[in-house]
């Protein structure tokens, strides 16, 4: 007979546990969830890290465990002047917007930082900054965490994979292929209809898009035995407890490669793209918005559909929405799922008497 005593799955506990005592832990939820154990593995990302282990379940989705915890979450800009919160470049980036001439005039750089340094003692300009924050940020308060089986990579939403033998028997499908492959590309579509992307150097695959609502998606997962995670669990996954605006601190470091930003002339994979503490890959990207589901409905995390990228206003604007205490207080939610930006996650919820 398997057991767990269910303290062990909170930290403190499970942190002080030696790496020997991790391993039979993790091993004996294998048995218990009916998981493939795939590997033991320290996780470490922005002065965090965790060792844990990475499972695949018996329809090939990989999970990875995640502890339980007694943690603070959201952020309070309550008597935190933005000064204190953000460096000076951040702070430029934050109210150039609201420099006026900005897209009227040419300014030479010196004009636009004399006008950047008139804006920041702007009074209505910086109350106008602080009440987004208000209200786009949730509430710091203190939450129980309870362990879960977490998937480590994010799922998209309304695409239906084409299996390889329908791809080669339609020709409307092989025609765009053909079209793609003369003109150097190595993905076509037809928007929310088919995507056709290529594999390798001859090999091409294909998904169909089918629309699909937040009702059916969470009933489709609750029939596999999972679940979606709430929006405070999203926010320890994405964040574990920081006490910054991102994980890293309270400023976008301009030296990071971030995704849409191209024009920053980085190189290499983008900087956020990777496991996290967790082991978790966490979007981290404005236009990725992950799906959560607590009793009051669903509700988005991790993005807001590119809609300040789109804006023009500017990188640290931009990703703002990938903080874990994100939330868009204008967002809309309806009845169904959009495919091109909405993502999930699933969970497994670890019982309270595991046998």
């Amino acid at each position: 007979m398997n057991h767990i005593s269910i303290d062990k799955l909170y930290n403190p506990q499970y942190d002080l546990l030696s790496v020997s005592d991790k391993k039979a832990l993790l091993n004996t939820l294998a048995v218990i969830y009916n998981l493939e154990l795939i590997c033991f593995k320290e996780f470490n990302a922005f002065k965090k890290s965790i060792y844990t282990a990475v499972y695949r379940s018996h329809d090939g989705i990989d999970f990875v465990f995640v502890p339980g915890d007694t943690v603070m979450l959201g952020f309070n800009f309550k008597n935190k002047p933005l000064q204190d919160i953000f460096n000076d470049e951040n702070l430029a980036e934050l109210v150039y917007p609201f420099v006026e001439g900005y897209e009227e005039e040419i300014l030479s750089e010196e004009d636009v930082q004399r006008k950047i340094s008139e804006t920041l003692e702007d009074k209505v300009v910086l109350s106008n900054i602080e009440m987004y924050f208000k209200y786009n940020f949730t509430q710091e308060d203190e939450f129980v965490i309870h362990p879960l089986l977490v998937q480590k990579e994010y799922s998209e939403t309304c695409w239906i994979p084409i299996s390889d033998e329908a791809l080669k028997q339609n020709k409307e499908w092989q025609q765009m292929i053909e079209n793609a492959e003369k003109a150097g590309l190595s993905e076509t579509m037809v928007h929310n209809t088919v995507c056709l992307y290529k594999i390798d150097d001859s090999n091409w695959c294909g998904k169909l898009y089918e629309e699909s609502t937040f009702k059916k998606l969470l009933q489709d997962i609750k029939n596999y035995g999972y679940s979606l995670p709430t929006q405070r669990e999203w926010e320890y996954l994405a964040g574990k407890g920081c006490r910054t605006i991102f994980p890293w601190g309270n400023n976008i470091d301009f030296s990071m490669n971030l995704k849409h930003m191209e024009w920053m002339d980085n190189d290499g994979a983008y900087t956020l793209e990777k496991e996290n503490f967790f082991g978790l890959i966490i979007g981290d990207d404005p236009y990725c918005r992950e799906i959560v589901y607590d009793e009051c409905g669903f509700s988005y995390k991790g993005g807001d559909g590119g809609r300040n990228i789109c804006g023009g206003l500017g990188v640290v604007w931009g990703y703002l929405p990938v903080s874990p205490y994100f939330q868009d207080s204008e967002m809309v939610i309806g009845d169904n799922i959009n495919g091109g930006y909405d993502f999930f996650r699933r969970v497994i919820r670890i019982n309270d008497n595991m046998k």
